[in-house]
């Protein structure tokens, strides 16, 4: 990942009334898993915590972990100024580093595009489920490169086809895998025309045995 694009960017991330929106939905997709306040959960590329922060109080605990120093430090000043006890910002690249622990949940949104060795790190977060553990990923489905037309840097995936990811999970051991559409970007293409980006969200239980 191009960290430091996100480091300057931290700062207004919050701005961009999509991001928002996109981050509300996502989080009201994880909200539906059967969340309880005794789970210990981790957020992969937690940002500037828009989907963590909303889940947060469903949960015992949240470990938000980004490779990006300058979101950690936007989420650590939002965590002090709302009063927030059971989230913990952690710098965690799990290119060169495993989970620090086995969670309950595991989530991610919109990360799994930035990252160029996809089932390098799905491994690692497997690993670090527990047996039972739910895993819930959002991301894009398969498209055409146009949607980060503006600033590609760091984009190492055009989206995702829901099959094939499918697959892999299967194949790293993960079980009751539901994919479903969360939300629809709409962006204007270089004609002035209106084109969806539909974004899915993934969930997963890792086998007890």
């Amino acid at each position: 990942m191009h960290v430091n694009r996100f480091d300057t960017a931290a700062a207004e991330w919050d701005q961009k009334q999509r991001r928002v929106d996109l981050a509300a939905a996502i989080a009201a997709g994880i909200a539906a898993l059967p969340l309880h306040q005794e789970m210990e959960a981790l957020e992969y590329g937690c940002g500037t915590g828009l989907v963590g922060l909303a889940l947060a109080p469903r949960l015992g605990s949240l470990i938000a972990a980004d490779s990006s120093p300058g979101m950690l430090a936007t989420l650590s000043d939002k965590i002090a100024a709302q009063g927030i006890t059971n989230v913990r910002p952690l710098l965690l690249d799990l290119h060169s580093k495993d989970c620090p622990q086995q969670f309950d949940l595991i989530f991610s949104a919109m990360t799994l595009h930035h990252i160029d060795e996809v089932e390098l790190i799905l491994g690692k977060i497997v690993e670090g489920l527990k047996p039972g553990g739910i895993l819930a990923l959002a991301d894009l489905d398969s498209e055409d490169g146009s949607f980060h037309r503006d600033n590609p840097t760091g984009v190492m995936h055009h989206g995702f086809d829901r099959a094939q990811l499918t697959a892999a999970l299967r194949r790293l051991g993960l079980k009751s895998i539901t994919v479903d559409t969360v939300h629809t970007i709409m962006k204007t293409d270089g004609q002035g025309e209106k084109q969806p980006y539909p974004v899915f969200l993934l969930t997963a239980v890792k086998d007890r045995t």
